[in-house]
């Protein structure tokens, strides 16, 4: 059985948020790499570029297992068909798809 993974959104100091205080501006003498005028889209697929995020959902067993168990019970749809995982993280949906019978 995998470990359940940590997702309740805490984050380590440093770990990229805002401050209130504005310590972490460079004129402060707080972090270099803040990025002034970020959206929430940006923070949203940056926060995809770290592993940790990848290693998190894989751990989750219930949502891997779900997508498992969606796929694998649906090998019909799957079968010799060519797949495109668009998210592209870790490829388990392209391995599930794989094992379902897909073609590529």
């Amino acid at each position: 059985r995998l470990p359940r993974a940590n997702m309740g959104g805490k984050r380590s100091a440093g770990s990229g948020g805002a401050s209130s205080t504005g310590a972490d501006s460079p004129a402060e003498g707080g972090s270099k790499d803040v990025q002034p005028n970020l959206t929430s889209a940006d923070y949203y697929f940056n926060s995809y570029a770290h592993f940790g995020i990848h290693e998190e959902m894989l751990k989750d067993e219930v949502r891997t297992r779900s997508y498992q168990t969606a796929i694998m019970q649906n090998g019909h749809l799957f079968k010799d068909k060519v797949v495109l995982d668009v998210g592209c993280g870790t490829g388990i949906l392209c391995m599930f798809a794989a094992k379902a019978g897909a073609r590529r």
